[in-house]
């Protein structure tokens, strides 16, 4: 899809934002580092054209552009940059 990602992948552990119990799709995200703002609203508008769920629009949290969608299996994606 044209979208460039950065090489520096991480791991972080964390509770589940809505404090209920960690299940596949609640407690565990992919997030995806992307190089510019612009390839982070890109790729949300194309997950949710290809059926995926939004769970947080494009914007600035933390010093971050960042995006959030889930997957047709419910798993949940950070898109930052």
């Amino acid at each position: 899809c044209g979208i460039t990602m950065t090489s520096s992948p991480f791991f972080t552990l964390a509770e589940p934002y809505d404090g209920q119990r960690a299940t596949v799709a609640n407690g565990s995200m992919i997030g995806l580092q992307l190089d510019h703002p612009s390839e982070v609203d890109r790729l949300h508008a194309l997950a949710l054209s290809l059926g995926g769920e939004d769970e947080g629009t494009p914007a600035v949290r933390d010093g971050h552009h960042s995006a959030y969608v889930r997957d047709l299996d419910g798993h949940k994606l950070c898109l930052f940059a």
